[in-house]
């Protein structure tokens, strides 16, 4: 029989980290901070859906391709949420797209 060893979480560097990281995530969307400002004035929460809220604002995306989008700030990132059809097929699949119109 096999024991397993436990460790102790450290919470505050748990803390400081999340800290840190959330941090960084704001000062990399200044362009989704003035889309927030923008779209609260005509949405509730500034969102389409609370699933989409964040504090201080929600990131706001521009597109998508596979598993990967882009936000309104050009940063790269990769699509945890899967949502509206993405998961099986990924964003901006090719043969899902509508096709041209006349």
């Amino acid at each position: 029989m096999s024991t397993q060893a436990t460790a102790e979480l450290d919470r505050v560097r748990i803390a400081e980290l999340t800290e840190r990281e959330q941090r960084r995530l704001d000062e990399s969307t200044p362009g989704s901070q003035a889309m927030f400002e923008r779209a609260r004035r005509a949405l509730a929460g500034g969102v389409a859906s609370a699933y989409q809220e964040r504090q201080p604002w929600p990131i706001y995306l521009e597109r998508g391709a596979g598993s990967r989008v882009w936000d309104v700030d050009g940063n790269e990132r990769i699509d945890y949420h899967n949502a509206f059809g993405s998961m099986p097929q990924g964003h901006a699949h090719p043969t899902a797209s509508p096709s041209p119109r006349s």
